[in-house]
């Protein structure tokens, strides 16, 4: 046994580059799977939960797509606004519970700046059954705001920016570089816990004082005199629930005729981030057609190294059966060298599969707020172990079926 494991990496070292770019290319596809495997199930998995907070986002006519981003993850323009006047009529639909209404489209050093109603933070939860906190133990500081120069900063926000109970800021009237500033000061009350949602790279302030921010002109600031002229961006809904948790069956209809209104649209999260997956979904497919092609290019380079090595080394393997060996620790051999390089790619490739999770996961994290885990294992990264050690011992196959037939004589008058 000895003797064959030293044949095999005497073996390994003199073919060193070609063994070298075989685990290299074993690993290139297996970073790839992994990363695409986890990337996708944690896609899927974690902003399909976030939207799990809000039943219904009630917004303008235009892409409901859109209106989640901007709504929900904050990352869009809101493609238009609705009347004050319409929003009160859904809230006082007898399903609604809670419906509160939100203005849009300012920012502060890159973060969204939201204009909100109070009740947001106590009405809703961002998660099922995890609710917003201020509470120094989960990582919260300060109050929701009361006053209009007031304003409450996510955890990722405030850290990103440095910003403490009692500091203040401008908020920049849009979303782009170049954007003006408004003149008012508005002073940090609270920063909120920790939630792994959108909601941490948010500042919320008072909905009233986006009306009376200056700059605004008289049109705006006569919004906040007079509901007749009031538009907002939106609205978060929740829907009453009957029993056991269900939610009100009345919803598709409330759904349906605010669909057919021409005054707005009656947006369900949870119905619009799958069919943006199913759109995307090609991108998954392509990835996994060019890993499997790596993968099925990596077995070929495999199955020429080794058949390579087995002309080198009719000698090692004629001396180790005239030492009596038999034929069958011959085929260990080769099936063994075989499994070295194809488990060390494995090894490798999940590693930096993962490696590249942990650098999308910052990204993401900083560009949605979502929280990605680098440590994430999917039960479908269990399939790769047979799944290579299959492809191996496959390849394995001919190389080591022509060192078995090496007859003894030949081999040792052998010149390598």
């Amino acid at each position: 046994m000895k003797i064959i494991l030293k044949i095999i990496f005497k073996s390994l070292r003199q073919h060193m580059h070609s063994s070298a770019l075989a685990v290299l290319s074993i690993a290139v596809s297996i970073a790839m799977l992994t990363a695409v495997i986890s990337l996708r199930e944690q896609t899927q998995s974690n902003f399909t939960r976030i939207g799990h907070g809000i039943d219904g986002v009630l917004g303008p006519k235009g892409s409901p797509l859109q209106i989640v981003l901007n709504a929900v993850y904050h990352i869009e323009e809101t493609p238009g606004k609705i009347k004050w006047e319409y929003y009160k009529k859904v809230k006082q639909d007898p399903i609604v519970e809670i419906a509160v209404p939100f203005c849009s489209g300012h920012s502060y050093a890159g973060f969204r700046v939201n204009a909100i109603e109070e009740e947001f933070f106590s009405g809703f939860e961002y998660q099922p059954g995890k609710i917003f906190s201020f509470k120094e133990s989960d990582g919260g500081a300060g109050r929701v705001f009361k006053e209009n120069d007031e304003a409450v900063a996510g955890y990722e926000a405030a850290k990103a920016l440095k910003l403490k109970l009692g500091s203040v800021f401008n908020p920049v009237c849009g979303v782009n570089a170049g954007d003006p500033v408004h003149n008012d000061v508005i002073k940090i009350t609270g920063i909120m816990a920790p939630t792994g949602t959108p909601h941490d790279r948010a500042i919320y302030i008072p909905l009233k004082a986006f009306y009376t921010l200056s700059g605004h002109g008289g049109e705006v600031n006569a919004m906040a005199l007079d509901e007749k002229y009031r538009e907002i961006s939106g609205a978060y809904i929740k829907i009453r629930r009957i029993r056991n948790g269900i939610m009100h069956p009345g919803v598709q209809d409330l759904k349906y005729n605010v669909n057919q209104s021409q005054s707005a649209q009656f947006v369900v999260p949870n119905e619009v981030l799958p069919r943006l997956f199913n759109i995307i979904g090609w991108i998954d497919s392509v990835l996994f057609i060019i890993a499997a092609a790596i993968a099925v290019m990596s077995a070929l380079f495999l199955f020429s190294t080794l058949l390579g090595s087995i002309n080198q080394r009719k000698r090692d393997i004629a001396l180790i059966r005239f030492l009596g060996a038999p034929r069958r620790a011959v085929l260990g051999m080769v099936i063994g060298e075989s499994l070295m390089i194809s488990m060390a790619g494995l090894l490798a490739g999940l590693a930096a599969g993962h490696t590249v999770v942990y650098a999308a996961a910052i990204y993401i994290n900083c560009e949605t707020g979502v929280v990605f885990s680098a440590s994430y294992v999917s039960c479908n990264e269990f399939f790769l172990v047979p799944a290579v050690i299959s492809i191996a011992f496959l390849t394995s196959l001919v190389p080591a079926f022509n060192a078995y037939k090496i007859d003894i004589i030949k081999g040792l008058s052998h010149v390598s």
